[in-house]
């Protein structure tokens, strides 16, 4: 079963272009765009938000590379490179097929890269959310400090007020800690 997700295919072999387009419509994938340059894929890519970009590492005089480093860079979409040896070793950062394409090379290789791909976003989300909640804990520690120390608060009640507070106003325990330790410097200068 694909993955499906939109791919757009960079290669300036015209046949090479169609014969991967083909096989990845057949697979049930939808093929958004292809390309024959660089400036092209990079526009393409920028606009089309594909989830897989196939690079020909031979592309525009064998600068299919430089385009697979600024998509993967700038977390753009996947990217599956196509090289014509395994003696290719910038070939190791991506997901990488080995020319001739075929159907059963060619459809496993751009599901693979699909699924990591996806499975690295998931991850990507998960360590913000863990850095927001850790950055939230911290300013809401360095918050209840200041309460305990100028209000003579325990720790609970300072804790206390902060959620109430936070609930009260339908505000997040962030934005209470930011508005206390705000107040707090504000006295201070």
């Amino acid at each position: 079963m694909p993955l499906g997700g939109k791919i757009l295919v960079a290669s300036s072999a015209a046949a090479e272009r169609k014969l991967i387009s083909d096989i990845l419509r057949r697979a049930g994938h939808m093929v958004s765009a292809e390309t024959a340059d660089i400036a092209h894929t990079l526009r393409r890519t920028r606009s089309l938000y594909p989830d897989l970009v196939i690079v020909d590492s031979g592309l525009d005089g064998a600068r299919g590379l430089k385009v697979a480093d600024i998509i993967a860079g700038d977390q753009l979409a996947a990217v599956l490179l196509l090289v014509d040896s395994d003696i290719f070793p910038q070939a190791r950062n991506y997901h990488y097929l080995i020319r001739p394409v075929n159907h059963h090379s060619l459809v496993p290789a751009a599901e693979a890269a699909l699924y990591y791909w996806r499975r690295e976003g998931e991850l990507r989300a998960k360590i913000r959310k863990l850095e927001d909640t850790l950055e939230t804990r911290k300013m809401t520690d360095k918050a209840k400090g200041l309460l305990i120390d100028r209000m003579n608060m325990s720790e609970n009640e300072a804790h206390r007020f902060i959620q109430k507070e936070a609930m009260k106003r339908s505000v997040t325990l962030r934005q209470v800690a930011v508005e206390i330790l705000e107040k707090f410097e504000s006295e201070l200068r």
